[in-house]
Parts: structure tokens; C-alpha cells; sequence
């Protein structure tokens, strides 16, 4: 079962399919983007994650092998559904 959708979400989904990025290659500026935030955050996993209507896509990843995940598992699921910052504490 997925979060609360958001109001916006049909708005947010519309956006995101004009944007024309769901499945396209990896691109260095967002695995450099990806890396350094794995490198500041002192974590082994780090995500550029796009959440489509029922899955998560990985546009960048470090220390994870997958390209996506079913969106009723995943935590950004979560955090767009809230409107304060979600923190995951391990």
C-alpha cells in the first residue's frame, strides 16, 4: 500500500513524465552528485531516486545493485507524502 498520495501528486507524476528522464542512462553529474553525497553523509548507500506512479527509478546509485524497486517499499514514498522533511535514523 503506498503513503498518503499528496494532492499534488497528479501535478508531481505529469512533471515528471515531461521531464523525459524515467529510464534514461546514467549521466556523470548525477553519479558526481551521488557520490558526494555518500562521501559526506559517511554512508554505504546513496540514491538519486525518481518516484513514478508505482515504482522507484535510480537515476544515480552508489552501493546498490538495483535500478528500481516497487514504490509501496520505498521510503521516498514516504517522504512526498509528507511536508516536512522525513529523516530515517538507521
Amino acid at each position: 500500500m503506498f503513503a498518503q498520495v499528496p494532492t499534488a501528486e497528479a501535478r508531481r507524476l505529469e512533471a515528471l513524465r515531461q521531464y523525459h528522464i524515467l529510464d534514461t542512462p546514467a549521466e556523470q553529474a548525477y553519479d558526481d552528485i551521488t557520490a558526494m553525497a555518500a562521501f559526506i553523509c559517511d554512508v554505504p548507500i546513496a540514491l538519486v531516486s525518481l518516484v513514478a506512479e508505482r515504482r522507484q527509478w535510480f537515476k544515480s546509485k552508489v552501493g546498490l545493485h538495483v535500478n528500481e524497486t516497487s514504490r509501496d517499499v520505498s521510503f521516498c514514498d514516504h517522504a512526498i507524502a509528507q511536508k516536512q522533511t522525513l529523516v530515517v535514523k538507521d
